[in-house]
C-alpha cells in the first residue's frame, strides 16, 4: 500500500502534516522548526548531478575517473565539488587507495542508500515518459 502525503491546507506552503524538525534560520536570528520535507530533500540534492552520481553508485564503488567518464556533460571541477558536497552531507564515502596510483573510490553510505528508491522511481518515470513521447511523436526529434 502506497502512502500519500496529506493535501496542503489553504495558505500552507509545506503540504505535509509531518514536518522535518531541522531548525531553519530566519531574518533576525530566529529559527523555524516547520519545513516542508521536500525542501529538506532539495537542500541536500539540489541538482541533477547529485542524482546521477547516486544512480551511478547504485551497484557499488567507482573511482573518480570512471564517474567522470560515465556522467556525460559534467566537468572535472563540478564533479569534485558535487562529490565533496555529497560527502559533507553523509551521502557518499570517499576511500583513498594506497599505492603508486593515488586513486579514490566513491560509494554510497547507508544514508545514501536510502535515496535508491527515489532515484529508481525517477528512472522508471523516465522510461515511461520516454516511451510515451516516442509513441506520441514517433522516432523523430522530440518537440522542445
Amino acid at each position: 500500500m502506497r502512502t500519500v502525503p496529506p493535501r496542503p491546507e489553504p495558505g500552507d506552503t509545506g503540504g505535509d502534516a509531518v514536518r522535518a524538525r531541522a531548525p531553519q534560520p530566519r531574518a533576525g536570528g530566529e529559527t523555524s522548526l516547520a519545513r516542508c520535507p521536500v525542501q529538506v530533500t532539495l537542500d541536500v540534492i539540489d541538482d541533477g548531478w547529485k542524482t546521477l552520481i547516486v544512480w551511478h553508485l547504485f551497484w557499488g564503488a567507482r573511482p573518480f575517473c570512471e564517474l567522470m567518464r560515465i556522467t556525460e556533460g559534467i566537468s572535472k571541477k563540478i564533479l569534485r565539488r558535487e562529490l565533496a558536497d555529497m560527502e559533507r552531507h553523509g551521502l557518499i564515502r570517499r576511500q583513498a587507495r594506497v599505492g603508486a596510483a593515488r586513486k579514490a573510490e566513491y560509494s554510497l553510505t547507508p544514508l545514501g542508500e536510502t535515496l535508491k528508491p527515489i532515484v529508481g522511481a525517477m528512472y522508471q518515470w523516465g522510461l515511461h515518459h520516454a516511451a510515451r513521447r516516442v509513441s506520441t511523436y514517433g522516432a523523430g526529434p522530440l518537440p522542445g
